[in-house]
């Protein structure tokens, strides 16, 4: 599957957590730029509003908009993206930076989800992904915890099976967090989900 990469603004210093996939797209959304510039990667375009970057590059392709607009400058990129047909999307430097941005960043999945998308929010020290119910498996990140959440009120028929704190048809509510702080104890992590959108979580630790 064709994967677009999206570099967003978040203060990211080292090197993502996952591997960078093969890619057939790469957006930069404004000071994006500057993560894509560490990683060695050429946008093939920069859009935004430019108030973080503080200027419009003048050697990439570039796409301005208004500063003052209803979609955050990632929310815009991976609208490009799904306009352009990629459904296999990555985000890069969405973590470590504000607060509301990171949230804004994670209900992005959901937008991506609800188009019929696979998003990933990507960062040095953390990944997200948001899944839909049937069974998918996670690799194994040295250093890293696992986590579930529940995104949607409720989400019902959780099994985890290769962790430290197996579950099996579990329920899960946005009330309490019993599904943080887990750990792959082989190569990779099964989660299975019947009903709701559950937020999956790797952390640094």
């Amino acid at each position: 599957m064709s994967t677009a990469l999206i570099f967003a603004g978040g203060p990211e210093n080292g090197i993502p957590c996952l591997p960078i996939p093969p890619h057939d797209l790469v957006l930069a959304a404004d000071s994006g730029l500057l993560l894509c510039e560490r990683l060695g990667l050429c946008p093939d375009l920069v859009l935004g509003d430019f108030d973080s970057l503080g200027y419009a590059p003048a050697h990439y392709p570039v796409m301005t908009v208004p500063v003052e607009k209803d979609d955050t400058d990632t929310l815009l990129a991976a609208k490009t993206a799904l306009a352009k047909g990629f459904r296999d999307i990555r985000i890069y430097g969405a973590f470590g930076g504000r607060l509301d941005h990171t949230l804004a960043n994670l209900q992005t999945l959901e937008y991506l989800l609800c188009a019929g998308a696979e998003g990933w929010l990507i960062g040095s020290e953390n990944y997200a992904f948001l899944q839909r119910p049937g069974t998918r498996e996670y690799p194994a990140i040295p250093g890293f915890s696992f986590s579930v959440f529940a995104w949607s009120e409720k989400c019902s028929g959780v099994s985890l099976s290769g962790v430290h704190y197996p579950l099996e048809n579990a329920v899960l509510t946005r009330q309490f967090p019993l599904g943080v702080s887990n750990a792959v104890t082989g190569g990779s992590a099964r989660v299975t989900l019947a009903e709701g959108l559950l937020l999956v979580i790797g952390s640094r630790l």
